[in-house]
C-alpha cells in the first residue's frame, strides 16, 4: 500500500477497463429487479443495493486516488460534473416520463408523485421516505420512484466525500492513517444503525438514512486504498493468482447464497449483517478488478458486461414499470405473463435510455442538445425534451392536484375506539335491535349486535375493517394500528389487563406484518388468561404466510380457550376481497373478514 504522497510520486498508471467489475454489477442488478417482481423468488435480492454501494465507493475512491497521486491535488468541479453528466439526464428523464404516466394512468396519485419527484431532483428521496414513514420492504402502495432512495445515497456521498477525501489527504496525507479514520467512522455508521434499529418494529430509518448507509459505501473506499486497480501486476505469483482466484470465487458463491436465503425481515443484519455482507463483498471486487483472475474472466463475459454496462438503466427503469403495471392486479395472484410483459418493457426502456440518453450526454453534455434541424438526432432529442416538460413544468404549479391527494398525508394509520368519541348507533325509524343479534326489520341488510363487546387488536387489516365491524358490534373495543407486529401487542395488551374472564373475548389479527416464534404467541395468549381467545390467519404474499398460519392453527389446538378465524380459507379464490398489495381490503373484503370474525364467535359461543 502506498503510504504517502510525499514519499515518492508515482508516474501516471494506465487506467484500464475492468469488465469483471460490470459482471459484478449484472448479478446485483439482476437480483434486485427479481426480488422487485417477486420477492419469493429471491428474497435476498434486495442486498444486491449493497453490492451497488461497494462498487460505488471503491471505484470512485480508486479515480480520484489516481488524479491525486499523478497531479497532487483532485480537481472537485470536474469530477462533479462529470457525475452530473453520468446520472442526471437520466433520472430527469425517468421523472418527466413517470409524471405523464402517472397524469395519464393513475391521475388520482399525482400529488404523491409529484412530490417524489420533487425529492428525486433533488437527490433526497431516501431522506424524504424517512419523514413521511415510508417502508421500503412494503410494497403497499403506488409508489413509482421509490426506489430512487439509494441514488440520494450515492449522490449525497458523491457531493461530500471528495471534499473530505481532499482535506484528509492534505492534512492526514499517510494513507494508512486516513484508511484508519475512514474506517472508524464506518463502524460509527454501523454503531448508528444498531442503536436506532428496532426489532419487528420496522427497519425503514436505517435502511434509507445515509448515515446508517455510509458503512458500506466507506468499505469499498478502504479497498481502493488497500487494493488500488491500475497498480495491480499482471502476472502475480502463483500462490497469490490462486489465492485471489479462490477468496473471489467463495466470496460470489456466499453473495449468491445470501440473495436466496436473507430476508428483509431478518434482524442480524441490521446488527451487523450489512457489514459482514458487505465486507465479503470486497473479496469478490479484489478478484474481478485484478488482471490475472479468472473470476474476472468469467464475469467479464459479454452477457454480464452487456447488462452490467445498462445497471444503471435498468435499476432506474424497472421500478416504475412494475408499479405501473401490478397495481393492476392483486399482488401474489398475478398472472406468469405479467411478469414477461415486466421485463420487455423494462429491457425496451433501458436500452432507450442507455443509447438515447446516457451515452450522448455522457460524451456530449449539453452539446447532446441542438436546435439545427440539420443534425436530426439531436433535433429530435430538443423538441421532445421541450414538449414533455411543459406538463412536468404545470405539474410542479399545482395545475394538476385537484385529481388527486397525498394519500401517505390522509391515510388512516390507526383505529382505536378509545380515542374516539362515544360511538353511536344510528338506527333507522321503526328499528328493532334485539339482543340476539337478529333484526325485527326485514328491509335492513346489516345485523347489529348488541349483546357482545369483544376487544380487537390488529394491525393494518383491522384498521380496514374498524369501522364496518364497529357498525355491526357497537359495544367492541378495537385498537388497531397499520405496520404492528405481534412482538408489538405484546407491550400494548398490558392496557387490556380487564379482558381475562372467560365471559370476555378478545380477537387478535397480527400476521400480516411479519412472523413470530411459537413462544412469543403463547406469551401474548397468557395475557388474556382465561378469556375467548380468537385469532385471525392471515393472506398475505409474502414469505412468513404459511409459518404464521401454522403457528396460529396450532395453538387454537393446543389451548382450549382459542379459537381459528380462518380468514385464509375464507378469502381463497375472491381477489376482488383484496387491493393490488395482495393484503389490505376492498369494501367487499371488509365486509367478508367482519362476518368471518363475527360467525367464528357466534359458533363458538354455541358450542360453549
Amino acid at each position: 500500500m502506498k503510504q504517502d504522497f510525499e514519499k515518492g510520486k508515482q508516474r501516471k498508471t494506465k487506467m484500464r477497463y475492468m469488465p469483471g467489475l460490470d459482471g459484478l454489477r449484472a448479478i446485483a442488478v439482476l437480483g434486485i429487479i427479481i426480488y422487485h417482481l417477486n420477492r419469493k423468488w429471491l428474497t435476498g435480492g434486495f442486498i444486491g443495493v449493497d453490492t451497488f454501494f461497494v462498487i460505488s465507493g471503491y471505484l470512485i475512491t480508486s479515480l480520484l486516488l489516481k488524479e491525486y497521486e499523478e497531479r497532487g491535488i483532485i480537481n472537485l468541479k470536474q469530477f462533479w460534473i462529470r457525475r452530473v453528466k453520468r446520472l442526471l439526464p437520466a433520472v430527469v428523464a425517468l421523472l418527466i416520463v413517470v409524471g405523464i404516466a402517472t397524469l395519464i394512468f393513475e391521475p388520482q396519485q399525482i400529488v404523491r408523485v409529484k412530490h417524489d419527484i420533487i425529492a428525486a431532483l433533488f437527490y433526497v428521496s431516501n431522506w424524504w421516505y424517512i419523514a413521511k414513514d415510508v417502508n421500503y420492504f412494503e410494497q403497499f402502495s403506488f409508489m413509482p420512484l421509490k426506489h430512487l432512495w439509494s441514488l440520494a445515497i450515492e449522490e449525497q456521498f458523491y457531493l461530500f466525500f471528495p471534499f473530505v477525501l481532499v482535506i484528509l489527504l492534505l492534512t492526514i496525507k499517510k494513507y494508512r492513517n486516513v484508511t484508519l479514520i475512514l474506517w472508524i467512522i464506518s463502524l460509527v455508521s454501523l454503531l448508528a444503525m444498531v442503536i436506532i434499529s428496532q426489532p419487528n418494529v420496522g427497519y425503514s430509518r436505517v435502511y434509507f438514512g445515509t448515515d446508517t448507509r455510509l458503512q458500506t459505501l466507506l468499505l469499498g473506499v478502504i479497498l481502493a486504498f488497500v487494493w488500488p486497480p491500475f497498480k495491480l501486476k499482471a502476472n502475480p505469483p502463483k500462490v497469490l493468482q490462486r489465492s485471489i482466484d479462490g477468496i473471489g470465487i467463495l466470496g460470489l458463491i456466499i453473495l449468491i447464497y445470501l440473495f436466496f436465503t436473507v430476508k428483509d425481515t431478518s434482524a442480524w443484519i441490521y446488527n451487523g449483517g450489512f457489514y459482514l455482507i458487505s465486507g465479503m463483498t470486497l473479496f469478490i471486487i479484489a478478484s474481478v478488478v485484478h488482471p490475472s483472475s479468472i473470476l474476472a474472466k468469467v464475469l467479464g463475459h459479454r452477457i454480464f458486461v452487456y447488462i452490467g454496462k445498462r445497471s444503471y438503466s435498468l435499476y432506474l427503469w424497472h421500478f416504475p414499470v412494475i408499479s405501473f403495471i401490478h397495481i393492476h392486479f392483486v399482488d401474489g395472484q398475478l398472472p406468469i405473463y405479467v411478469y414477461f410483459v415486466d421485463i420487455i418493457l423494462t429491457v425496451l426502456f433501458a436500452e432507450l435510455s442507455y443509447r438515447y440518453i446516457e451515452t450522448p450526454f455522457r460524451r456530449e453534455g449539453l452539446k447532446a442538445f441542438s436546435f439545427n434541424y440539420l443534425k436530426r438526432p439531436k433535433f429530435i432529442r430538443t423538441i421532445v425534451s421541450i414538449i414533455a416538460v411543459i406538463p412536468i413544468v404545470l405539474l410542479f404549479l399545482g395545475v394538476f392536484d385537484r385529481f388527486g391527494k397525498d394519500e401517505i398525508d390522509n391515510k388512516a394509520n390507526s383505529f382505536n375506539t378509545n380515542d374516539q368519541d362515544k360511538y353511536l348507533v344510528r338506527m333507522m325509524p321503526g328499528e328493532n335491535i334485539k339482543i340476539d343479534g337478529s333484526s325485527s326489520n326485514s328491509k335492513s341488510k346489516k345485523q347489529v349486535y348488541t349483546n357482545i363487546s369483544p376487544l380487537l387488536i390488529g394491525d393494518s387489516v383491522m384498521v380496514d375493517i374498524g369501522e364496518e365491524f364497529k357498525s355491526q358490534v357497537p359495544k367492541a373495543t378495537i385498537d388497531g394500528k397499520v405496520g404492528r407486529h405481534l412482538q408489538e401487542a405484546l407491550s400494548i395488551a398490558g392496557n387490556y389487563s380487564n379482558y381475562n374472564k372467560p365471559s370476555d373475548k378478545v380477537v387478535l389479527e397480527l400476521g400480516t406484518n411479519g412472523d413470530f416464534t411459537e413462544e412469543e404467541l403463547n406469551q401474548l395468549i397468557n395475557k388474556f388468561g382465561k378469556a375467548q381467545i380468537y385469532l385471525v390467519n392471515t393472506r398475505v404474499p409474502r414469505d412468513w404466510q404459511d409459518n404464521v398460519n401454522k403457528q396460529l392453527a396450532n395453538a387454537a389446538k393446543k389451548h382450549k380457550n382459542v379459537t381459528l378465524v380462518d380468514w385464509y380459507q375464507r378469502s381463497a379464490g375472491h381477489s376482488e376481497y383484496f387491493a393490488p398489495d395482495g393484503v389490505h381490503l376492498e369494501n367487499s373484503g371488509v365486509k367478508a373478514l367482519s362476518d368471518e370474525i363475527i360467525k367464528t364467535i357466534k359458533k363458538n359461543s354455541k358450542n360453549k
